[in-house]
């Protein structure tokens, strides 16, 4: 089994189990930076390139904890650069994973097999818009886009750009909701629940997650449109 395929395995399982880890201690993670100022927003984006491109953690536990500590400005800005940088990280990584294996598997997803067709014929204005495009959907954990998309050819200024672009909407409002949660005075998620009522923390995150199901309906049909001149077969 080659190092890509074994990839495409961790990177969609180990991610979630971690992000709730975190999400679980976000005060301890609190504590680990050092404060709330420049420098510690400095090593969270650090960490974040670094334990997001790896695939270790979900940017989007990241961004929560991001936002959490650092409030929406710095957070936001923190969350920006630590996603620039671990999509650096993780496309250097799925360069030297990509192997025949996740080959065969985009091609045997008739979605994946048309995009990687898209990607390689189309200019790098439209790759970049596809790029952001599936990004803001999402169409899958951080880490297995970023396997799928290098593994698709992906121009990497295209993969730069249009990564930053299309998760940057995401990351405002997960910034804005997490910096809102903290603003309470809760130092993670249990006392905030304690603090505010459990209902209240249910239906915030219910609401949370549906108007990021709707951003992501709302791409996912613009990116069917987007490759609606290759085929008419996507659904």
């Amino acid at each position: 089994m080659r190092a890509g395929f074994m990839l495409l395995i961790a990177w969609s399982s180990v991610p979630f189990f971690c992000g709730l880890l975190l999400l679980a201690n976000i005060h301890s993670a609190h504590n680990w930076v050092g404060g709330e100022d420049f420098q510690a927003a400095a090593i969270f984006a650090v960490s974040y390139a670094v334990l997001t491109g790896l695939g270790i953690l979900p940017t989007y536990a990241a961004t929560i904890v991001g936002g959490w500590i650092f409030g929406l400005k710095l957070g936001f800005a923190a969350c920006a650069a630590g996603y620039l940088g671990g999509t650096m990280i993780g496309f250097g990584v799925s360069t030297l994973a990509c192997s025949t294996h996740v080959s065969a598997w985009i091609d045997s997803n008739k979605r994946w097999a048309i995009i990687r067709k898209t990607i390689l014929a189309e200019n790098a204005w439209k790759t970049t818009g596809i790029i952001a495009l599936i990004r803001l959907s999402p169409s899958g954990p951080f880490a297995v886009t970023n396997l799928v998309l290098t593994s698709c050819g992906a121009d990497w200024k295209a993969f730069m750009i249009g990564s930053s672009v299309g998760i940057a909407p995401r990351t405002f409002m997960a910034c804005f909701v997490a910096a809102s949660a903290s603003a309470t005075g809760a130092v993670d998620i249990q006392s905030l629940a304690k603090s505010q009522g459990y209902w209240a923390v249910i239906v915030g995150i219910v609401l949370f997650m549906v108007t990021l199901a709707v951003i992501g309906l709302v791409a996912r049909a613009a990116l069917d449109r987007a490759l609606r001149d290759e085929t008419t077969a996507i659904r």
